[in-house]
């Protein structure tokens, strides 16, 4: 039953029973009702405006209503919407190169060292390692994109104020040229700094008057152009898109076609042999190259004696014509077809008629006509138009004199049935419908595939053939129309729905509403049919409907997350995107990509059945974004209880309950269900059936209704109504319609039903019609028959047999899945498509059931056999990873490919660099290297030394490399690249910006810092001035400068290029992306080496926020930035807050990356400071020896990583009395430092100062001593000024050294300068409580003054010590 539309005036009385959230409704709609309102009632309609309606409303309750719309945070909201389109703000993103080309972003934060306050401790928080992202293939969305250019490089920006003039400057231009994508309510936003939170805002005017160290901050963060409006050209071409989207949802059949074949059978043997052989091969081939399925229904082996017997030859003809429309092609000769005889009836076809009558009762005014007219009538001749799928090819009539026996061939002349006959062809002539002559069965063989093909060629264009994404959309498709055709929901549920969609519509992060009912309430039906409206409603906005278990693939969470990306990328036509195949890359992406729709103008995702997905975390929600962006909404639809109820109550969604029906609604619905075919039920009938618990599910409720309109006889009505009405549930109702429909197929028919559901159960897609027939081995008629009966419980719109709904494969299930049947048609699966010439089918379904049968050596041998390989990893890349990681056989699937591919694929080597790169990604390392070299090798052997496929692949195995931190090896390969394309493309173009910048990082990561600056400048100055400031590249490039110079030590000017880095950033990708994430992180530990410590704190909670919104809770960037902000509550003395952090980033770290990583080092190393502060030195030692092992094995003995690990060992070795192997400890560190930094560098500073308190702890000479200490503060001095806790430490230091040499009063001097210098770092606390650095400065003073034996000032800094 299709539910009607309600009026707004019956909306409105409904309104007070709904949740008060608005009905979209346009400005003028609301003030047309409004002073008709109750003040209420306005409130509830307001949300659908925006504040400038708001403002502009001529209603006395204004005020009261803007009071209202405060919960929204109109101010906020506003000046949050982001740009419509961000590719036409800034220039289009030129082509991307190999995904190994591009440059990694990077980000560096260090945390400061610290050398203990008391005479005994001594601690470090060292420098942390940047996180380097990787290249595309390595599922980074945000990598750079590289053009062929060549320029003058730019000359570098060397300062920030004059490099924000020029930002200034081309953004005003970038206004007068781009086109104007802004939406007229937007509105630009300015925060008053960049470390503050989201509800501290202000607007572009507040900038001049902050004071100057909040205007830097300031400029940093992102400033969107002047608002601009948009264009109707602009608009309009976002409307036409959604349109065409839409024209071809509804025009576009599915791309699944079946042809009926129609004919007498005896003189049309020759033709239907050739249609058989040689037409249909052709078309099918036709067919596969635009995407199209065909099945060729041919009954000419007539109907089977008992078939026939049983009176259902019409019934089974005209219901397959039904089947194949429009397709009807009807072969006529002289022959008539099967009637009854002039002189008496044919009993058998009497019976006939009558059986068909009920379906077909048109047919009674046919009764003296052959079969065959009935066909023909009932495809074509019974319409008042004509159907141009319907081909007609007439044969010469003296065609069947030619050596045949002609009672075989042609009527006797004047009978009945040759009048008929010349009659019908008549007619057929007359309708207008396509009727060809052919001489010969040769001239037909043309004929027939010539009028195919020209249909073919005008349905499905080669020009449009779908890719693999509009198949699977195609797929969705149709289940949506299946499920609206049996809507039966209420206009309630849809109202419901679009006032919340409309509260949600300007908020920054809007939230996803779930609709909740059991299995069979309705819920594929509401949202399809919610799709259709809001689609109607909103022809601005892009939907995407996906419905779990519509298809065997989409309830895999890899196909269903590929799947939104790609249909996301394709509509707002994001050139040269690379999609990441493993399941953790497509987590990480999704989130970008709805930040893509959400600047693009918005979208709606309609996603069905969250409880259908395949695996717990999958049902757990873990891979949804914890956020969405502004303008992405989300309608989904599970099951009120399981897992992902939980999860969708876990995360506060909004929920929809769809309620049983009522009394009357089941009334309705039976009333209308037997209309349909013109009966109807008793009193008693009907209140049976009512009163059957099981009916308020709607589905339960159709099926029953169902199963009462195809019973026979009246007089057994009663006793099958009893039997429905004790099914408990609707998988027993189900059970009842398979045994029914066992009963009703003859016996030949009906063995095959089990079969037939098994194997549909069991395909990973579902079957087409024509392997199911050919796994089965059934002919045409049979399966005819068979898939007439079922068709109310398999779907084939899609192309593909598949279950109706969820219960029919529960009630299978039940009925016929044991472990033998399951193994049995298992392996009749693997037969066909192992027979079957490799193609997309075979390589979807056959490695899927070996791998389900376990049978692994063979999956094995499949996957890597080399051209099932590359059509995999070409469509199915990330089933493949799935498929190699379940095969644990030796050889191993990696090993089996190195050497099938050597053998098949010599001298090709984009398929040895294709087949690397994959083994690459699965972390088969030592297998990856042999292919990649041997790619290497080829591309030298067929090209030039110099040529950019030779850089190319250089490049490939230089970053294989750098995966391993084999970073001798990946820099002369890197070093060769950047010469070639230098040569190759010139000095200043992109592809070599891209590989400056990639040799940059190589360079900063093994120290050789005074060979990465000039290439980092370098490539900065190239892209400035190629692709101008606004670019991401040039973001990625200050980013890459900015941590150079911090490790170096030049912190203004890396200060600069981290705020001009995030302005960039911002202005690019908006506040939340993780790269200005990233930039936010490099800047909070610079801050936080400077003693900025709030400011610091506050960045990289900014920042943590941006990444777990983004990806999650479990992601590298997350326990990254999880480490930094422990160290700056270390810093600030709150260990018990920093514990926890540690902890779960170094669990997150080692899950992600592995135990010998570079970045767990960093995170050990961190949590040994704590440890240490804590003097826990046991535990601090163990961590840090921990790290040091990693260093010295992945970065070497020259590091300056290593050397800072070797001060912390050294450290906590002093601390514990062992003062000798700390000496050496600390002498080979000051050693490598010295080497790589130079005499005046703060690690320098640090080693200096270790060196000398582990002597003073010696009681060596003060002469010996006293140096190293000057030297340490004139350092600190040059970095950081006299005000920071390491010129604090070091003149406690010193002091502690002079009292210990008889000079008490220089001492005391440098005590109290000391305690000067914490006492403006640590001002009071809100809770009164002293920092405790600052109490131990306190201490040590008291300490002192007691031990000169100043009794007064010694009691009066232990008081205030005792205050932390």
């Amino acid at each position: 039953m299709e539910c009607c539309e309600l009026t707004f005036n019956e909306a409105l009385a409904i309104q007070p029973q709904m949740q008060p959230c608005a009905a979209p409704l346009n400005q003028r709609d609301f003030l047309s009702i409004a002073p008709h309102l109750q003040l209420q009632q306005q409130q509830m309609m307001m949300p659908a405006l925006n504040h400038r309606e708001v403002l502009d409303l001529e209603l006395p309750q204004k005020d009261l209503l803007l009071d209202h719309r405060e919960v929204l945070d109109l101010e906020r909201s506003l000046d949050h919407r982001e740009v419509l389109d961000l590719d036409d703000r800034v220039p289009q993103r030129p082509p991307q190169l190999p995904d190994y080309f591009a440059c990694s972003n990077e980000c560096y934060v260090p945390l400061q060292d610290r050398q203990g306050m008391s005479l005994d401790e001594d601690a470090l928080i060292e420098s942390a390692e940047e996180v380097d992202f990787e290249p595309a293939s390595q599922s980074n969305p945000y990598e750079a994109e590289m053009v062929d250019t060549a320029s003058e490089p730019a000359a570098q920006v060397s300062n920030t104020e004059k490099l924000m003039c020029d930002m200034d400057a081309e953004q005003d231009a970038y206004v007068v040229a781009q086109q104007k994508l802004l939406e007229s309510s937007f509105q630009p936003s300015l925060p008053l700094s960049a470390i503050a939170g989201d509800d501290q805002r202000g607007s572009c005017e507040d900038l001049h008057s902050l004071p100057a160290d909040v205007n830097c901050a300031c400029i940093a963060y992102a400033t969107a152009p002047a608002k601009v409006p948009t264009t109707s050209t602009d608009k309009g071409n976002l409307i036409s898109k959604i349109e065409a989207r839409r024209r071809a949802k509804r025009s576009v059949e599915d791309r699944n076609i079946r042809i009926f074949f129609s004919s007498t059978f005896k003189d049309m043997q020759e033709e239907r042999e050739l249609v058989a052989k040689k037409v249909m091969p052709e078309i099918r081939a036709q067919c596969a190259l635009r995407g199209v399925t065909v099945n060729q229904v041919d009954l000419r082996w007539g109907i089977t004696k008992e078939q026939s017997e049983s009176g259902n030859t019409i019934s089974i003809c005209l219901s397959e014509v039904d089947r194949c429309r429009p397709w009807f092609i009807s072969m006529l000769g002289e022959r008539y077809g099967w009637c009854h005889s002039e002189n008496e009836k044919d009993e058998l076809l009497t019976k006939t008629f009558a059986n068909a009558v009920a379906k077909f009762p048109w047919i009674m005014k046919y009764t003296d006509r052959s079969i065959t007219e009935l066909e023909i009538r009932h495809a074509v001749l019974n319409a008042s138009q004509r159907e141009r799928h319907a081909l007609f090819f007439l044969r010469d009539p003296h065609y069947v004199h030619k050596g045949y026996d002609s009672s075989d061939f042609a009527e006797c002349p004047g009978s009945a049935a040759a009048a008929k006959l010349l009659r019908l062809k008549g007619e057929i002539r007359c309708h207008g419908n396509t009727a060809v002559d052919y001489g010969t069965p040769g001239d037909f063989v043309n004929l027939v595939q010539q009028q195919m093909l020209s249909l073919l060629n005008e349905d499905f264009p080669k020009s449009v053939a779908p890719s693999p994404l509009a198949r699977e959309r195609l797929a969705h498709d149709a289940f949506a129309r299946s499920r609206g055709n049996i809507y039966v929901g209420g206009e309630n549920y849809v109202f419901q729905l679009n006032c919340f969609i409309a509260t949600q519509q300007n908020l920054p992060h809007p939230q996803p509403i779930v609709v909740l009912g059991d299995s069979g309430m309705g819920k594929s039906s509401l949202l399809s049919h919610y799709a259709r409206r809001f689609e109607e409603e909103h022809r601005d906005i892009f939907v995407l409907e996906h419905y779990i278990g519509c298809s065997g693939l989409s309830t895999d969470l890899g196909k269903m997350i590929t799947r939104i990306i790609n249909e996301i990328i394709d509509f707002f036509e994001l050139q040269d995107r690379v999609v990441p195949a493993d399941l953790p890359g497509l987590k990480e992406a999704l989130p970008e990509y709805f930040l893509e729709a959400s600047r693009r103008g918005g979208m709606l995702l309609i996603t069905d059945a969250l409880n259908q997905l395949e695996d717990r975390d999958a049902e757990e929600l873990q891979w949804f974004p914890a956020r969405l962006p502004p303008n992405v909404q989300v309608v989904a639809s599970c099951l009120p209880e399981g897992v992902s109820a939980q999860a969708v109550q876990t995360r506060g969604w909004r929920t929809l309950l769809i309620h049983p029906l009522d009394e009357n609604s089941c009334c309705q619905i039976i009333s209308e269900c037997m209309k349909e075919c013109s009966k109807s039920l008793s009193y008693s009938q009907m209140e049976r059936i009512v009163n059957t618990p099981q009916v308020v599910n709607p589905l339960f409720l159709r099926t029953f209704v169902d199963e009462i309109k195809v019973h026979g006889k009246f007089e057994t009505l009663d006793l099958r109504i009893a039997q429905c009405s004790h099914a408990r549930d609707i998988p027993e109702l189900f059970g009842l319609v398979l045994a029914r429909i066992e009963g009703d197929l003859q016996r030949a028919v009906s063995s095959s039903v089990g079969p037939c559901l098994v194997l549909t159960y069991l395909a990973r897609r579902g079957l087409t019609e024509g392997e199911m027939m050919g796994i089965l081995g059934l002919s045409q008629v049979a399966w005819s028959e068979l898939a007439i009966a079922l068709a109310d419980l398999l779907d084939s719109k899609s192309g593909f047999l598949n279950f109706t709904h969820d219960y029919v494969r529960q009630a299978v299930v039940t009925r016929y899945v044991t472990p033998a049947t399951t193994t049995l048609h298992r392996k009749k699966l693997i037969s066909y498509f192992r027979d079957m010439s490799v193609c997309a089918r075979s390589c979807e379904e056959l490695p899927f059931h070996l791998q389900q049968g376990a049978y692994f050596d063979e999956l094995a041998a499949c996957i890597t056999n080399t051209t099932i390989f590359f059509m995999l990893v070409e469509e199915e890349k990330f089933d493949l990873y799935r498929y190699f990681r379940a095969c644990s056989t030796q050889p191993t699937p990696a090993q089996r490919l190195v050497q099938r591919v050597r053998e098949t694929c010599q001298g090709d080597f984009k398929k040895l660099h294709t087949a690397g790169k994959f083994l690459q990604d699965m972390a088969f390392y030592v297998e990856a290297e042999a292919l990649l070299k041997e790619s290497l090798a080829v591309t030298l052997l067929n090209f030039p030394a110099t040529h950019p496929e030779v850089a190319n692949s250089k490049d490939a195995l230089g970053y294989l490399y750098r995966l391993q931190a084999r970073f001798e090896k990946a820099c002369p390969l890197y070093e060769d690249a950047l010469q070639t394309r230098r040569r190759e493309f010139g000095e200043e173009s992109q592809e070599a910006a891209a590989s400056m910048c990639n040799l940059a990082i190589l360079y900063r990561k093994t120290g050789k810092y005074d060979k990465a600056e000039p290439l980092y400048v370098g490539s900065c100055a190239i892209r400035k001035k190629v692709l101008g400031i606004y670019y991401p590249e040039t973001g990625m490039s200050e980013n890459g400068l900015g941590c150079l110079y911090q490790d170096q030590g030049k912190d203004k000017q890396a200060e600069e290029h981290f705020l001009t880095a995030l302005n960039i950033r911002e202005r690019c990708n908006g506040p939340n992306h993780p790269d200005v994430a990233m930039t936010l992180t490099n800047l909070a530990s610079l801050y936080l080496a400077k003693a900025r410590y709030d400011e610091s704190e506050r960045l990289f909670t900014r920042a943590l926020n941006i990444y777990e919104n983004v990806f999650g809770e479990n992601h590298p960037d997350v326990a990254h930035t999880l480490a930094y902000l422990a160290g700056v509550y270390v810093e600030k003395g709150r260990y018990l807050a920093a514990k926890p952090l540690f902890e779960r980033a170094i669990a997150i770290k080692t899950t992600l990356l592995g135990q010998k990583h570079p970045e767990v080092a960093q995170s050990l190393s961190d949590f040994g400071v704590l440890y240490s502060r804590m003097r826990d030195y046991d535990s601090a030692l163990s961590l840090y020896r921990q790290c040091l092992a990693i260093r010295e094995e992945v970065l070497g003995m020259e590091h300056p990583d290593t050397a800072q690990s070797m001060n912390n060992v050294g450290a906590v070795l002093a601390s514990k009395g062992d003062f000798t192997e700390a000496e050496r400890m600390y002498l080979q560190a000051l050693h490598i430092t010295e080497a790589k930094f130079g005499k005046n560098h703060q690690n320098v500073c640090q080693s200096l100062l270790k060196l000398a308190s582990l002597y003073q702890r010696q009681h060596r000479p003060a002469s010996d001593i006293e140096p190293l200490y000057r030297r340490a503060l004139d350092i600190l001095r040059q970095q950081y000024g006299e005000v920071h806790p390491d010129y604090a430490l070091c003149l406690n230091d010193l002091a502690v050294l002079k009292f210990n040499s008889g000079r008490a009063a220089e001492a005391e001097a440098l005590y109290l300068q000391m305690l000067r210098v914490y006492e403006q770092l640590f001002p009071p606390r809100e809770d009164q409580q002293m920092h405790p650095d600052l109490a131990r400065a306190h201490k040590n003073v008291a300490a002192f003054y007691a031990a000169v034996g100043n009794v007064a000032e010694a009691q009066r800094h232990s008081t205030l010590a005792a205050t932390a």
